[in-house]
């Protein structure tokens, strides 16, 4: 007599973030506990959730051990994967995102302080960027390549350090003869500049003096001043 054809409804729902396991019945039968009431242990209680015929117990086991791997999966996803993604993340605004995720699900973690002040840092990094003359979008913030030294002055670029928006411009300066690097050389050093690199603002005097915009070179060369840049009479004769 052949064997009646197992039912199968949807799984019970997570609880806590973790999903029932199969228990036997009395009668041998498998079920699975649907969610609990507020305050009962898991598996208090029992429904008739899946029901199927008796099962070998080599097969039963197999079953337990493939509905317990999301579990394993999602603890490989907890707070190490977490904070890896934000220790990496090259693009201010999603430092800021996936700070406040990582404070907030883990408010006791190992990284909460780091967290803290990666926020703040790449906070004001977004306000400059989100600036009408800084010139510089998300793409800019990708590595080209596996550059690690680029990686490491992107990551920096993006919390705020103003060395590395000037790194940064010199290695779009090198391709000068692309239109596009040659705006994110211009890019970079607007970006270093409002970051109060007297330096970047004083070089973008000279490039806009150079390219016959003497209103930018004005206000550029009057921020390098007010940031404490003294021009050397060689360069300052340039100007006049």
């Amino acid at each position: 007599m052949a064997r009646p054809t197992p039912t199968l409804r949807p799984a019970a729902p997570r609880v806590n973030g973790l999903r029932p396991f199969f228990t036997l019945d009395a009668a041998g039968y498998m079920r699975l506990p649907s969610a609990p009431e507020s305050g009962r242990k898991l598996g208090c209680r029992l429904f008739k959730e899946v029901t199927m015929p008796r099962l070998p117990l080599a097969a039963t086991v197999l079953v337990l051990a493939l509905h317990a791997l999301p579990l394993h999966a999602q603890a490989l996803d907890g707070e190490p994967a977490l904070r890896a993604t934000l220790a990496s993340a090259l693009w201010p605004a999603d430092i800021v995102r996936l700070a406040d995720q990582y404070t907030q699900r883990y408010p006791n973690g190992p990284a909460v302080a780091d967290a803290a002040d990666w926020r703040a840092r790449a906070t004001e990094a977004k306000k400059v960027l989100a600036r009408s003359d800084v010139r510089l979008h998300r793409t800019a913030f990708q590595p080209e390549g596996a550059d690690e030294h680029q990686a490491a002055d992107l990551r920096l670029a993006a919390l705020g350090d103003r060395e590395a928006a000037v790194r940064m411009a010199r290695r779009a300066q090198r391709m000068a003869d692309d239109s596009a690097a040659s705006h994110r050389y211009v890019g970079w050093l607007q970006y270093a500049s409002q970051l109060g690199d007297q330096n970047a603002s004083y070089e973008l005097a000279l490039f806009f003096r150079r390219d016959a915009q003497p209103m930018l070179a004005s206000k550029y060369e009057h921020l390098a001043l007010n940031l404490g840049y003294q021009p050397p009479a060689a360069l300052d004769n340039i100007r006049k």
